[in-house]
């Protein structure tokens, strides 16, 4: 449970340094509620927004996957039990080689694919920092105020969205 808590917060400080600073940002992540305060919605967050790649989203999902297993599991619940044995097997990272490392153990592939998430992931809110989102202006006050095509015609090649009276007819009643 702490390898999957050390990740989210990995994939927190991603997204808080990506977010435009402010309310919004913190309540996305951090509130009772927040649609990106889970592992599995920042994971899905993060790939979405480019901040991790595809190869870590898949690795991030299974040690997931693990840790609700060890949370949900009954007494005796182990890397040796099935699921938990399935989804180690599906770990992608880099094994070490030779010295005599027990890399079809679950429980040794689960942690070296952990210490490669938290290696590629140590530095990422840093990095992902230097492309942080500033609020935008995209269309000015003065381009959706009211006027009065009467008064005011709109400028050359500008979209107009109109609204119009309909025209009395003297003769209804």
């Amino acid at each position: 449970m702490v390898a999957a808590s050390v990740l989210d917060d990995k994939l927190r400080g991603a997204l808080d340094a990506f977010l435009v600073e402010g309310n919004a940002a913190s309540r996305l992540l951090d509130d009772g509620n927040a649609p990106l305060g889970t592992l599995s919605a920042r994971a899905d967050a993060c790939v979405a927004l480019g901040l991790i790649d595809d190869f870590e989203h898949a690795e991030i999902t299974l040690v997931r996957k693990v840790r609700n297993e060890f949370a949900h599991g009954l007494h005796g619940t182990n890397f040796q039990t099935e699921p938990i044995r399935g989804y180690c097997a599906n770990l992608k990272s880099d094994l070490p080689e030779g010295a005599g490392h027990p890399t079809n153990d679950p429980r040794f592939r689960f942690i070296n694919s952990v210490v490669s998430l938290v290696s590629r992931l140590y530095y990422r809110s840093e990095w992902v920092g230097r492309e942080r989102r500033v609020a935008k202006e995209w269309v000015s006050a003065d381009q959706v105020r009211w006027r009065s095509f009467e008064d005011e015609k709109p400028p050359d090649g500008a979209p107009v969205l109109g609204m119009f009276k309909k025209k009395s007819d003297p003769g209804a009643a």
